[in-house]
């Protein structure tokens, strides 16, 4: 599996791969956003306001995951706030 985060100001983070058949779970999702991605953010953008959104996956769902969103991430878009068939704002919720 590959992470990636796409800004809104066309920057692309850094490629995160999970080796072959490792589940995704809470636990593995909240270590790649705690060791990985938050530090992308921080360096990239530092104290600049900014929305953090995910599709729905299952890990993305769970409470610890949400919970930790919620205290570190500024404008996070919770499970519940993100419209469930928006035209205009769907999140690429595919592989490729």
């Amino acid at each position: 599996m590959v992470w990636a985060g796409v800004m809104s100001d066309g920057k692309k983070s850094p490629l995160i791969f999970v080796p072959e058949g490792v589940k995704i779970n809470k636990e593995v999702y909240l270590s790649m956003l705690n060791d990985q991605v938050l530090p992308w953010i921080k360096a990239e953008y530092g104290e600049t306001f900014f929305t953090f959104q995910q599709d729905s996956a299952l890990a993305h769902g769970s409470k610890l995951v949400q919970e930790w969103c919620k205290q570190n991430f500024p404008a996070f878009w919770n499970k519940f706030t993100w419209p469930p068939s928006s035209p205009d704002l769907n999140v690429m919720d595919f592989s490729m």
